[in-house]
């Protein structure tokens, strides 16, 4: 009997492999480009004041017609257009986050060409372990977490809202004291307070970003309800016997085990007996084989942090 000719000798027991998942891969990185360059031209809020033609958006954002007509049309496939007869309009997504005027904008952070000179160091990286940039470094956390936290405060939002009252805020837990270590926006602190009047909340972060969190703190009508802890989050003094709960959200990952476990120490220490600690974060399997995000941002706080990291479950408990 003859054999079964296997059609890709490349391949094992006949299963086909396509080489064009290479070079979608090698290519993967231009709708970020586009995203960037839309965002720093101001594409999507010259859309929504009515310039929906190339010639106008060219004309609004003084930049050549040629350019503006393949950026728009990019724009398109990547699900942030829509065209109808050589007419230009926003996607309900890019309505929402990507017009400047949005109450939910998160085009500050988009447009940054930050992680794009990082990430091309990131061979070098490999190479010596050292971080192209340190931003867990006051003077650079003091340029890059204000712009950053305004785009997590609306990626996050629902999330910690969830979050408070799996916790039982506004229930069962009441007159709560909790510690919001390098707080952001507040986030995670906000939702406690909306829900419990009596609950007071501690803001700990770098003065530069504290102004930010104010912002928050007013719109949100929970001023009054909130102290105020400046500092690096490694030096700072919790106290012993303060809190309920201590958040760390979205933080591990930057500090990397050894600061980590100085600061967890820390914050037990400043717990009353019973209190929780609320850690979260990316966390990839423990065999580290996915998912796909929490296992690329390692390489981001290898490219942007001294000792950042993911951390398996296994490693955290």
């Amino acid at each position: 009997m003859a054999k079964r000719r296997n059609p890709n000798p490349g391949s094992k027991r006949g299963i086909e492999i396509d080489p064009e998942i290479l070079h979608q891969l090698h290519f993967s990185f231009m709708p970020s480009r586009v995203l960037s360059a839309a965002l720093q031209l101001g594409v999507f809020s010259h859309i929504a004041t009515g310039r929906q033609t190339v010639a106008a958006v060219a004309r609004a954002s003084r930049s050549n017609e040629r350019g503006i007509r393949m950026l728009l049309d990019a724009l398109v496939p990547v699900g942030l257009l829509i065209k109808r007869n050589a007419r230009y309009g926003l996607t309900p997504l890019a309505a929402r986050y990507l017009v400047r005027k949005s109450p939910d904008y998160l085009g500050s952070f988009f447009e940054s060409d930050g992680l794009w000179e990082s990430w091309g160091q990131l061979e070098m990286a490999i190479r010596t372990g050292q971080p192209a940039f340190r931003v867990e470094q006051q003077e650079l956390a003091e340029q890059f977490f204000p712009v950053l936290v305004r785009t997590l405060h609306v990626l996050q939002r629902d999330r910690a809202s969830i979050a408070a009252r799996a916790l039982g805020a506004g229930g069962r837990r009441k007159g709560l004291r909790v510690v919001d270590v390098a707080c952001g926006s507040g986030v995670w602190g906000i939702p406690h307070a909306e829900a419990d009047p009596t609950t007071r909340v501690t803001a700990q972060d770098f003065p530069a970003v504290l102004k930010v969190t104010r912002q928050y703190l007013k719109r949100h009508g929970v001023t009054r309800q909130y102290d105020y802890l400046p500092g690096d989050l490694k030096t700072v003094e919790f106290g012993v016997g303060r809190y309920d709960l201590a958040i760390l959200g979205n933080i591990v990952h930057s500090e990397g085990e050894g600061s980590s476990r100085n600061l967890i120490g820390r914050l037990h220490r400043a717990l009353v007996p019973g209190g929780r600690i609320v850690i979260v974060d990316m966390i990839p399997d423990d065999d580290r084989c996915g998912p796909a995000f929490p296992v690329l941002f390692a390489l981001n706080m290898l490219l942007n942090t001294e000792h950042g990291d993911t951390y398996t479950l296994a490693e955290y408990t």
